[in-house]
């Protein structure tokens, strides 16, 4: 041991190392042991409280939105995903029946007029517009502004000259057959009493037969105009009955000279607005079989005036050339918000425009007239007046109401219309009016040189 003293040193080293490493290693992996537990317990922790919000989009009549905060579930995503893709496709075809049903039947009267007439048709289709418009006696071309009338199978009283002269022709021959041929003798008064019974009974009849072939009392002195009987409206005067200015009136006969593009849009406008107004009048006068009744039957008896509002669009005035040169301050009150909830000019995505309309309607059946409101288009009653008619008055012009109590009524009706479906008639004057950017150019001016076409 002395002389190898080394040797068992060492063995003691070795033992002593053995010893202390295993102390000192049984430590460090104790906790190293615990730091991984916490890792993992960490990451066990995350994975189980991980989750995620399952979400559907709003549709109409909901609050909020559907949600579901959950862990990540393949089947919940599946599921959810084809909820949301089945709820967007009917939202889609919601949209698109809700704009079929406020375009309905209303396009342009004439092709390739709007928003622009091309090259060389700048003069030419604006003329075929108002012809088609106002009509053309010469060339046998109705109005299309009786062709609304026609739609809802309106007409004007009996005229007061035929009746007359039917009056006096049933007199003359029944006077005649009570004095006998040659007779002069003067008639008892019997004979007077009868015969004016005769008379006012020919005369009921005469109005049962008008009442019976109409609908409705209208004729084209409803409508807004400076130079019909019964017209008014907010604008200048019609083109053919006076100065050619304004844009709430209709038009009765072509210009002398080419409307602007601006201007025949407006008065399509108008024309659509008038559709709309008589769509209601022809919903409230529609019977149980889906045809119109007679008058007597009918729940609106006579429409006396047509009031075109003015659109946001209509208080820009032109400069030369029809450009756009200013804009004149609105009417107080039109724009303003309307118990609707709409306001002209608050939205991008729709248009309201507005009508005043005064009629003779069955007092008993006003609650048909409104629900006739709420079946046409996207329609609204803002304001409501009534008042007393005098049917004697009106019978002496030839009105005849029928058996029931009528009111005359005036509406204050509001429409709303989508721009997914006007938007992209607006000529550029009309745009520029709105507040809306330029239209882009067609794809083959796109393709053009600067300096033109070669």
């Amino acid at each position: 041991l002395k002389k190898n003293w080394i040797i068992p040193s060492l063995c003691v080293v070795m033992l002593v190392v053995l010893g202390t490493a295993w102390w000192f290693s049984s430590g460090w992996n104790e906790q190293i042991r615990e730091s991984q537990q916490k890792v993992a317990s960490d990451l066990l922790n995350q994975v189980n409280n991980t989750k995620v919000t399952y979400a559907l989009p709003i549709v109409a009549g909901d609050a909020k939105a559907v949600e579901l905060s959950s862990a990540p579930n393949a089947v919940l995503t599946q599921k959810f995903a084809e909820r949301k893709k089945q709820l967007l496709e009917q939202r889609e075809g919601v949209v698109k029946v809700a704009e079929a049903f406020n375009k309905g039947d209303k396009k342009p009267l004439i092709d390739g007029l709007f928003p622009a007439p091309a090259a060389g048709q700048e003069q030419l289709k604006p003329l075929e517009f108002v012809q088609k418009l106002a009509g053309n006696p010469a060339q046998g071309t109705q109005s299309a502004y009786q062709g609304l009338l026609d739609s809802i199978r309106a007409g004007g009283p009996v005229v007061s000259t035929q009746l007359e002269a039917q009056l006096n022709d049933i007199l003359r021959r029944e006077t005649e057959k009570i004095r006998g041929n040659g007779g002069a003798r003067e008639l008892t008064p019997t004979e007077k009493e009868s015969l004016s019974r005769l008379l006012l009974d020919a005369r009921r009849a005469e109005y049962v037969r008008r009442a019976n072939e109409i609908s409705v009392y209208a004729d084209m002195s409803i409508f807004p105009s400076s130079g019909v009987a019964g017209g008014g409206g907010s604008g200048g005067n019609v083109p053919g009955m006076g100065a050619v200015s304004g844009a709430n009136q209709i038009l009765l006969a072509a210009p002398a000279t080419p409307p602007n593009v601006r201007q025949t849009f407006l008065w399509q406008s108008d024309f659509w607005l008038l559709q709309d107004v008589f769509a209601i009048v022809r919903n409230a006068n529609t019977g149980p079989g889906g045809k119109l009744t007679g008058e007597r039957d009918s729940v609106v008896k006579r429409i006396e005036r047509i009031e075109i509002l003015p659109w946001r669009a209509q208080t820009a005035t032109e400069g030369v050339g029809g450009e756009m040169a200013g804009a004149a301050p609105p009417v107080p009150g039109e724009f303003k918000d309307s118990i609707s909830g709409h306001s002209d000019g608050a939205s991008t995505e729709y248009d309201v425009r507005r009508a005043r309309v005064t009629m003779i309607v069955s007092s008993a059946r006003l609650p048909e007239l409104f629900n006739a409101v709420g079946r046409s288009n996207f329609a609204f009653v803002t304001g409501f007046a009534m008042d007393k008619v005098d049917g004697w008055q009106d019978l002496a012009q030839g009105y005849y109401y029928g058996d029931e109590n009528v009111v005359r009524v005036l509406l204050d009706l509001e429409f709303t219309w989508l721009r997914s479906w006007t938007e992209p008639l607006f000529p550029d004057a009309i745009r520029k009016g709105l507040g809306l950017p330029d239209r882009a150019p067609p794809a083959d001016a796109a393709q053009q040189p600067a300096d033109g076409p070669k």
